[in-house]
């Protein structure tokens, strides 16, 4: 097994190596001056190891900017070049603390690749080593790394794990700091324990920013604990590159909803700007924040999806179409799901809503809409018409049984037909019914001797609105003007107020349940 990883590596590199040769090229005179080498060195380094041209360039040059900053060499990140994947935040806090620690003049790249490694070390251990001065006292050491007088009680010798010292530490500190009681310490180290491995500097200026700058209370702190891990350079600059959201100051908008002080300013910056070009208001984005911690490649992706799939383009007008971009793969199953149901009317709120508001509604068994999808849909159509188009369509008996699926498609072949907006909006009750129900009536309605024998009328005087009223007449005489006529031919429905029932199909998987798929299962080999 571990042959065949060999050669894989060996092919990568040398796939890499072949096939790329203007990016390797192009790296080289990017990386080149940050380095201080020559190109063709760079090159010949970049051809060795071809995972660094896949890093993002910019990031990169900041992280050996760093590295040289606190003494490292290019030699030394030649050496090790796994150095370069590690985020930059983490290279810092590592760097900073090994220095807390009283490892300043033995610090190099091989302490800051080592460090998690070394704080599980003895101090005994570390001085044998000659990493720290035998006569630290690391107790002081520590002590001496907060502003304010921090002397947590705790026995220790040099025998005792540097981790081991350090804890106590932050507890002392976060206790004093934000007045915890013992059950906020329990609920701290239970749910964020990996705080113990953040730089005491990192976590103290963490909270003079949050509590500061963006204003948070003590109450919201502790609700939000995590909010320790965020970056302090990134809460710096947000307020500077995202001033604002949807009208809303980003410091206002982050005590609301702390979460996005943990996405880094240039992704949501990135966000904003995508779903401007896809003419999404700003200002749904405050209906949905949730949306900006996902990747806006993945949300790219998640829009384009939407004009692939009928059932998700229709609600693309939707103000809280965001929701659906957020919660689209548990939508696509659902979806899917339902289709096997032979469910046609699933709004935007089913398909993105809890699984509990999911599960009532398949348990209830009733195909229809509320109604809040259709009204998005008819004033997208219509604009300021919109709304008395809502209000004539209520009165059809069965028009929240008619998915707006099927309306968009009459709206766009009757325009294809030469009618107009106005002559559907004048005849409403049209977007209700099947189109092929239409056709066929409209069909006969091009048979002008035959109408004008049926009926007494001479259609040829008739304009387009006028057409589309007597097809909806002809519709409602077969049917006896009960209404009936919206119905498919394949659900016929004896009564009108009845609803339709959701039948389980025999070949749904009972597994399948509420829109969940069931796990893979895997055939033995």
């Amino acid at each position: 097994m571990y042959r065949l990883i060999k050669v894989f590596r060996r092919s990568f590199s040398s796939a890499v190596r072949s096939s790329n040769p203007l990016s390797v090229n192009d790296a080289a005179k990017f990386y080149a001056p940050h380095f201080g080498v020559s190109v063709s060195t760079m090159y010949k380094w970049l051809q060795q190891n071809p995972s660094v041209i896949e890093l993002d360039r910019e990031d990169t040059a900041k992280k050996v900017l760093y590295l040289k900053h606190v003494n490292v060499t290019a030699d030394e990140i030649f050496q090790k070049p796994q150095i370069l994947s590690y985020h930059l935040v983490t290279l810092e806090n590592r760097t900073t603390i090994m220095r807390e620690c009283g490892l300043v003049e033995t610090l190099d790249l091989n302490i800051i690749c080592n460090s998690l490694r070394l704080l599980r070390k003895s101090i005994d251990q570390l001085k044998r080593h000659q990493l720290i001065p035998k006569d630290l006292n690391m107790y002081e050491q520590l002590k001496r790394q907060f502003e304010h007088p921090i002397e947590p009680r705790f026995r220790w010798d040099d025998q005792t794990v540097l981790q081991d010292m350090r804890v106590p530490f932050i507890d002392e500190f976060l206790s004093q700091r934000l007045t915890l009681t013992e059950a906020d310490r329990e609920k701290l180290w239970k749910s964020y324990s990996k705080i113990k491995y953040k730089s005491f500097g990192h976590t103290q200026r963490v909270l003079d920013i949050l509590q500061y700058e963006y204003k948070f209370s003590r109450d919201k702190l502790i609700a939000n604990m995590y909010l320790l891990h965020a970056d302090p350079e990134n809460l710096l600059r947000y307020p500077e590159q995202v001033p604002a959201i949807g009208g809303i100051e980003l410091k206002e908008l982050a005590v609301k909803y702390p979460k996005i002080v943990m996405v880094n300013h240039a992704t949501v910056a990135k966000t904003i700007a995508i779903l401007n070009q896809h003419s999404i208001p700003e200002a749904e984005l405050l209906k949905c924040l949730c949306i900006l911690t996902l990747a806006p490649s993945t949300i790219e992706k998640r829009i384009e999806r939407l004009k692939s799939v009928k059932e998700f383009e229709v609600l693309a007008k939707h103000p809280r179409v965001l929701k659906l971009i957020q919660y689209q793969t548990k939508a696509t199953i659902r979806l899917e799901y339902l289709q096997q149901l032979k469910v046609r009317c699933a709004s935007l709120d089913v398909l993105s809503s809890h699984s509990q508001n999911f599960e009532r509604y398949v348990r209830e068994g009733c195909d229809r809409t509320k109604g809040k999808d259709t009204a998005h849909f008819l004033k997208a159509m219509f604009g300021e018409g919109g709304e008395a188009a809502l209000q004539k369509i209520k009165r059809h008996p069965n028009w929240f049984h008619v998915p707006i699926v099927q309306m968009k498609d009459t709206v766009e072949a009757l325009l294809k037909q030469q009618y107009t907006n106005d002559d559907i909006l004048d005849n409403v009750h049209i977007l209700l019914y099947p189109l092929n129900r239409i056709e066929e009536k409209l069909q006969v309605l091009a048979n002008k001797a035959k109408v004008n024998e049926d009926l007494g009328l001479d259609v040829s005087q008739a304009s387009q609105t006028q057409k589309l009223a007597l097809a909806l007449y002809l519709i409602e005489l077969e049917f006896h003007f009960t209404g009936d006529g919206v119905w498919p031919e394949q659900m016929q429905q004896s009564d009108s107020t009845s609803s339709i029932t959701i039948e389980l199909p025999e070949s749904l998987s009972t597994e399948y349940k509420f829109g969940k798929k069931p796990p893979a299962t895997t055939t033995p080999s």
